[in-house]
């Protein structure tokens, strides 16, 4: 087993495994008689009641939403609090993350508003999940407006990741992740693609928190290096918004990142070979770099980005060495730069 603490506003372990042995000692983080299991139907539907049998002195209740990024809105977050609510859930009780990126964001956001904060255990199902959206304390539902436009900054008390839920993801969720795991080579050169086309393992999820860990130490809430995460992320949910959720997150950002590529290399002007070299790295995983949308209709989506500004948006292009830089770009400067 591997393991990472993460020393942000709340310090926290991340415990990393190949089975469910990895689970043990989560029971200790929870004070309370009653755990509240937000999951989608998709999980539930492979694994059930699986919890019960890890926290036998505990009452849990299930509470399942839709598959997909539609179930991480404000109507399933007043249900949840609603149902937290008539089951006399207290400040002691806790919730409990089980399933991917979307279940995680919305059972986050719920704990941090529920009763001004109550106790969050993740249990990540999915590869994205696991790499990246269950550390590092950001919740989010999503408005009409736009994706994840309301949310709090809450660190869980506790992250226990076992690889092994990852041999039941379809190919779609297992293409999503290893899109977010493409972003993670860009950041550093710890995370080694060659070696991850046998699976995602251990290794690989410990690789990418450890990179992911390092930068919201330095800065939790997302006011300079911690944007670097935000790699292909900006024309990503564009492209997300505007296919209408029907592509998923993981492949939007690899959409994303070849938009930036092509992008930075107008910016900075530099080889048609670096540009080569790019898009070998988002090749790795057969992904598909197609993007159906004009400019006009990206830039249309990130002005209701959550962090554009009034005139302009920080995004993090790709330098000459294709290491992220973040860059003050104008909506105008951008649109030129995508078209």
């Amino acid at each position: 087993m591997r393991k990472i603490t993460i020393n942000a506003s709340k310090k926290y372990a991340v415990n990393i495994g190949g089975d469910p042995s990895v689970l043990s000692g989560a029971e200790d983080l929870l004070k309370g008689e009653k755990i509240a299991v937000i999951t989608d139907e998709n999980v539930l539907s492979i694994y059930g009641n699986i919890l019960d049998g890890y926290f036998p002195t505990k009452k849990i209740y299930y509470f399942s939403i839709s598959a997909g990024e539609n179930g991480k809105s404000p109507q399933n977050f007043i249900a949840i609090l609603e149902y937290l609510a008539k089951n006399g859930f207290c400040r002691s009780d806790a919730i409990i993350a089980f399933g991917g990126g979307v279940a995680g964001d919305l059972a986050a956001f719920c704990a941090s508003v529920y009763m001004r904060g109550i106790t969050l255990i993740a249990i990540p199902t999915t590869i994205l999940a696991a790499v990246d959206s269950s550390v590092g304390g950001k919740t989010a539902i999503n408005l009409s407006v736009g994706k994840n436009l309301c949310g709090t900054f809450y660190q869980p008390d506790g992250v226990f990741i076992n690889t092994g839920f990852f041999a039941t993801l379809p190919e779609r969720e297992r293409l999503c992740g290893l899109g977010e795991i493409i972003k993670y080579a860009f950041l550093s050169n710890a995370v080694d693609l060659f070696k991850i086309k046998s699976g995602v393992n251990e290794d690989t999820v410990f690789n990418c928190l450890q990179i992911k860990a390092r930068i919201v130490e330095k800065d939790e809430r997302d006011n300079g290096e911690r944007k670097l995460l935000n790699l292909g992320h900006t024309v990503g949910h564009a492209i997300e918004r505007a296919s209408g959720f029907t592509v998923s997150h993981g492949q939007c950002v690899v959409k994303g990142i070849y938009a930036i590529l092509k992008a930075s290399k107008k910016y900075y002007g530099y080889s048609e070979a670096t540009v080569k070299k790019g898009e070998k790295i988002l090749r790795s995983f057969g992904h598909d770099l197609t993007n159906p949308y004009s400019a006009e209709e990206i830039i249309e989506f990130i002005r209701s980005d959550k962090k554009s500004l009034a005139d302009s948006i920080d995004v993090v292009l790709l330098g000459e060495d294709l290491s992220p830089r973040i860059v003050n770009l104008s909506f105008d400067e951008l649109y030129k730069l995508l078209k």
